[in-house]
């Protein structure tokens, strides 16, 4: 059990860093800046404050990461050869308290046009519930095998298991609570026969409700900020919605017990070299949070885990381990949550700028942000991933100031009271 003195002070550091980077937000954004401009005949002097500067260079990284990922979203996915019969594919599905939301997965695989295919489902033996539901789509697909995992306790124990367990050439990984394409496999397998390593498709919460809209447009935001990093040869590849070659599983070593395994498994790929083949326009969907604790406490476990990834791979490069693409990746990390932090100072230069009438501040960031979340969600609605949006998309401008207080938070949770355990989230396969 967490002490609660560890506890408190963490929630008044939390507040005081808040605060902290508010009044360093605003005291800097009230700064005037000159440049002094030199022409023929005459000297032009231009005069104006900080914050904005600050607003327009980050409105500028909006629009450009924000365009690269509509134009990644609505590419045609023809560059994607599609192979329905090859060499054998295994689909891992690992389950824990998922009786009631794995249909949702193992079903949509069951459909899938990639006729080589066995899906493992691997339950945890403590689970009964999930475990007899697993048996009884083993008994009723003859795609369908059932694992106890023999290394239990974690997703990535549970997927280390399975591959283990099967000699399957290629190995695809997804969450039970996904709904999978029926198409999606076979455009992998086309790219890993291609040469491609790992690849990995887009995975978008289902925009439900109010809550759920938010978690969804939380994700585009997410994904347009990658677009800048990607372009150095970086890519995100998950422990859900992809699928490789068992060669580039060794050649990493599996899946690492980490409160987030994904992204430490994204950055082991980058540093070991493997060629990823990012598809954001290759989209399966998930259930999304339904409560604001729900939605809160899963991405700030999304955060820890990322602190976790990076203090990780800190002291890999203080025993002397890392080489070039080791130091590339702890700047991305770094990168992420010195990112987010500065989106707390960026508020407050905003609410300078709107004190002092300059709305157009807001209304042009606004305006780039929904119309992005908009496209994104046309495209969306036209595959027939999700309905439509809630009213609670006009929320979005809220999610870079919420992003600068959760990772704050994480940052000091991880340091001051986090004892390893990791938040649930409650799914009801709606």
């Amino acid at each position: 059990m967490i002490s609660t003195v560890p506890r408190a002070v963490e929630h008044g550091a939390t507040v005081v860093g808040v605060l902290t980077l508010l009044a360093f937000g605003f005291t800097q954004g009230r700064e005037i800046q000159q440049y002094s401009l030199d022409l023929l005949v005459v000297s032009v002097q231009v005069v104006f404050l900080d914050a904005l500067s600050s607003m327009a260079v980050f409105t500028g990284f909006v629009a450009i990461t924000s365009l690269l990922l509509v134009r990644e979203v609505w590419s045609s996915r023809d560059a994607f050869e599609s192979v329905t019969d090859g060499p054998r594919l295994t689909a891992v599905v690992p389950v824990y308290r998922d009786h009631d939301v794995m249909d949702e997965s193992v079903e949509s695989l069951c459909e899938s046009a990639y006729e080589t295919l066995e899906i493992v489902i691997v339950a945890e033996p403590n689970d009964a519930a999930t475990l007899e539901r697993a048996r009884e789509f083993a008994s009723a697909h003859d795609r369908v095998e059932c694992l106890v995992n023999g290394n239990p306790g974690s997703k990535a124990g549970a997927i280390n298991y399975a591959v283990r367990e099967t000699d399957a050439e290629y190995i695809a990984v997804f969450d039970a609570d996904e709904s999978i394409t029926p198409e999606f496999l076979p455009r992998a397998m086309g790219s890993l026969l291609d040469g491609a390593d790992v690849f990995q498709g887009r995975r978008i919460p289902r925009p439900a409700g109010v809550i759920e809209t938010v978690a969804y447009c939380e994700r585009i935001v997410f994904h347009a900020s990658y677009k800048l990093v990607e372009l150095s040869g970086f890519a995100n590849c998950r422990s859900s919605s992809t699928v490789l070659s068992r060669d580039a599983f060794e050649r990493v070593g599996g899946y690492d017990d980490m409160l987030t395994e994904d992204l430490d498994f994204a950055h082991d790929c980058y540093r070991e070299g493997l060629t990823v083949r990012q598809a954001r326009q290759c989209t399966n969907t998930m259930e999304a949070p339904h409560t604001l604790r729900d939605l809160w406490g899963q991405r700030k476990r999304w955060r820890v885990g990322q602190i976790e990834v990076l203090h990780a791979t800190v002291l890999e490069l203080l025993d002397g381990e890392l080489d070039r693409r080791g130091f590339i990746s702890i700047g991305r990390m770094c990168s992420s949550l010195l990112g987010s932090l500065f989106t707390l100072a960026l508020t407050s230069k905003l609410l300078l700028l709107l004190v002092l009438g300059i709305e157009s501040a807001f209304l042009v960031l606004a305006t780039i942000l929904v119309a992005t979340i908009g496209f994104v969600a046309w495209r969306d609605a036209s595959d027939g991933r999700i309905d439509g949006l809630s009213w609670s998309v006009a929320l979005a401008p809220l999610l870079y100031p919420a992003f600068g207080v959760l990772t704050l938070k994480s940052l000091l949770e991880y340091g001051l009271s986090w004892d390893g355990t990791w938040y649930h989230v409650e799914k009801t396969g709606s």
